[in-house]
Formats: C-alpha cells, structure tokens, sequence
C-alpha cells in the first residue's frame, strides 16, 4: 500500500492512518521515524490529510529531535564472539563458565563468567552490571566538566540519573531531572558529553529554540560535530 505523504518545506512526510475507536484524530511520531495517524470512523482520508498538513510544523520537529536521538536496533546475542563497543571501541566478547558471575577487560576482549554460558539473559545482566559500576565514574567525570562549563552561563547543578532507555540518549524532565542512557557507554566520550550538556541546557530552555541553541553553543561550540558523530554510533541492546 501507498502510503500518504505531504510535503513541509524540503521534507516529506509519509504518515500511516490508523483505524482508532476514539473520537479525536491523533498523529504520533514513535521513535523510529514513523507518523501514525489514530482515525476516529467517519473521518476521510481528505480530512485526515489535511489535519496532518496543519501539523506539519510540529511534526517536522517532532522527526528532527527523534533524528537526534538515534533508535536502537536489535537485540544482541550475547555469545562467545560476539562484538561489543565500549566508548566507541570494538571488543569480542568471551563467556564463559564460572560459579561467580562476574565480568573483566583484558586487551580487546571483555570476559563474562557466568554459571550457565547459555543462560544469555544472565550474560546480558552481567554486561549490564559492569557497565553500569564504569558509567557510574565515566559519566561523574564530564558531567564534573559540563557543571563548570555550565556554571558560568547560568546552569544550575543537579544530580545525574541513569538507567537504561530505549529511544533517546538522555531526558531533562519539566522537573529538572536529567537522565543518562547507559547505552551511552557504546559511545565515545567526546559524545557522552555532548549528551550532558544537551541535556543540563535543558535546564535553562525545555525545549529546542534558537535560544536552546543558542546556549548550547556558547556552552559547547563544536556539539554539531559530535552529535553527527553519535548519529552514527549502532547502538545495541
């Protein structure tokens, strides 16, 4: 099938309409890139195509913050041989039996011990674990530097959360709470801290205006240049 499209400046913009029970017409950008449309019954594909044309300029910006916050693809196996990236570096991973869980680095191999080398979701968490106790330090570290950086611009320190998220690299709710991806630690370090101080100058601007921008570079000049280079870090789960 065909799908719909309508044109926002140089972007198109193709939406799939989606049969919905409700009364109102709801357009939502998921964090693939996709526009769904939720069509109430009676409303014509006319009609519809206009809505979304209304909303174009939204939607337009919708897909550009999406854009910036690089989906994550498939899961990994979690395997003897199997490759992983730790700050933008690539190691073979190597499992194997041990009757204490526990994960080491040693040259380009990371070594995972785990009782049962097919349990692959007791591999995952191991991985985790280890990744998690380095974030806790490498993330403390830049963000340390982004705090002073920030400091004479305006920008309030605040505690760091992370967890593991699915869709974007970091998040500063309307609360002030900024978060950290951990899949970050698949990244190099020049684009972990683009991400903190992304985020932190969210504490001054919660949203993506010029003057956001604005921020952004006089508190980073270059995070153009790194946030190309994070655009291209495959992330894997």
């Amino acid at each position: 099938m065909i799908q719909p499209v309508i044109e926002y400046g140089s972007r198109r913009i193709t939406y799939s309409p989606e049969q919905a029970t409700g009364k109102r017409l709801r357009i939502i950008v998921t964090p693939r890139l996709e526009v769904r449309v939720r069509v109430p019954k009676g409303v014509s594909p006319v009609d519809v195509n206009k809505a979304v044309q209304g909303k174009a300029d939204w939607i337009a910006r919708q897909l550009e913050r999406q854009e910036r916050h690089h989906p994550l693809p498939g899961p990994k196996k979690y395997v003897s041989g199997e490759t992983i990236v730790y700050l933008g570096r690539q190691y073979r991973l190597k499992v194997e039996q041990g009757e204490e869980p526990c994960a080491s680095m040693y040259g380009r191999y990371l070594r995972i011990l785990v009782p049962d080398v097919h349990d692959r979701e007791s591999v995952r968490d191991e991985f985790r674990e280890w990744c998690r106790q380095r974030a806790e330090d490498v993330f403390a570290r830049y963000a340390e530097r982004c705090f002073e950086v920030g400091a004479r611009h305006g920008i309030p320190k605040v505690p760091i959360h992370l967890r593991w998220m699915r869709s974007r690299w970091g998040a500063c709710s309307t609360r002030n709470r900024v978060t950290l991806n951990l899949h970050l630690m698949q990244s190099p370090v020049h684009c972990i801290e683009y991400v903190i101080m992304h985020e932190l100058c969210h504490l001054v601007h919660h949203n993506h205006s010029k003057a956001f921008y604005r921020l952004l570079t006089r508190c980073m000049p270059d995070w153009e240049v790194r946030r190309e280079v994070l655009s291209e870090v495959k992330i894997e789960v």
